[in-house]
């Protein structure tokens, strides 16, 4: 299943979030493949990947670790 996402980054820039984001590349590698990020501007990326293991995915973004630093950072990712 093939995936474009807008990620919005309101209490914190592009450089930041993307640390963050690379800072799990290995664990998420284990559910998506064919990612790549591009950055639209200092608060917002474009994130493609196409998942191959929805429940691990799923599993791995709602953990604790990943969603309280989303949350400090602001991110809002929507599906588009």
């Amino acid at each position: 299943m093939q995936i474009v996402a807008k990620v919005t980054i309101s209490n914190s820039n592009f450089e930041d979030w993307s640390a963050f984001f690379n800072g799990y590349k290995d664990k998420r590698s284990e559910f998506v493949q064919n990612e790549t990020v591009e950055k639209i501007n200092e608060n917002e990326a474009k994130v493609t990947f196409e998942i191959t293991d929805l429940e691990g995915l799923t599993n791995l973004s709602s953990s604790k670790e990943i969603t309280s630093k989303e949350a400090e950072l602001g991110v809002v990712t929507e599906i588009l």
